[in-house]
């Protein structure tokens, strides 16, 4: 199966990038073709200009060859963090400019039509907040319906799970990290 492994956080050593790592080495241990998309290394431009909004002249080329990563894919794995209760504008970008109408969906006169069906999706999320807070104001439900449902559900891609690691704060033991590296191996091996 080929699965496109998109990730976005800046710095080097952190706890996204560990489980990207762990989970695409997991991918790859199984047999899985593995694309990688570390948006903040690749300096992907988030930038989505008037034309392209309008869908105005050709296709850029740094947007055609991620739809054409996207489109020969069977899986889409999204890594990030929560920062002021969503994605890194760097991702929420990469959505804008990639999964773009005509290309991951379109209407169908009242009807949202997915046009990436068939892909299995899979969500890694990390804060700092304790899962309790983020349940009790309602976070983690608007996580799911924005991220799950108004992005890949939209897109017609089949979120198998959304994985959720919290309290990564500065007092983070190695343990913890060790269990939740851990925890991001057997999504691999429960869903694919």
């Amino acid at each position: 199966m080929k699965h496109v492994v998109v990730f976005a956080h800046p710095r080097s050593g952190s706890f996204i990038r560990q489980a990207a790592g762990a989970y695409m080495d997991e991918l790859e241990q199984y047999g899985h073709i593995v694309e990688e998309r570390d948006l903040y290394t690749m300096g992907f431009n988030p930038v989505l200009s008037e034309e392209e909004l309008a869908g105005k002249g050709p296709v850029p080329e740094d947007i055609r060859l991620e739809q054409e990563i996207i489109a020969g894919s069977q899986a889409i794995t999204f890594l990030f963090p929560i920062w002021w209760a969503g994605m890194p504008a760097m991702l929420k970008g990469y959505v804008d400019r990639v999964f773009t109408y005509g290309f991951a969906w379109e209407m169908r006169g009242e009807d949202i039509k997915g046009k990436l069906h068939g892909r299995k999706g899979l969500i890694v999320t990390s804060s700092a907040a304790p899962l309790d807070y983020l349940e009790a104001v309602g976070e983690m439900q608007a996580f799911k319906v924005t991220q799950d449902a108004a992005i890949m559900g939209l897109c017609g891609i089949k979120v198998v799970e959304h994985v959720h690691f919290d309290d990564l704060g500065p007092h983070t033991t190695p343990e913890r990290i060790d269990d939740n590296i851990r925890r991001i191996r057997a999504a691999v091996r429960a869903h694919f």
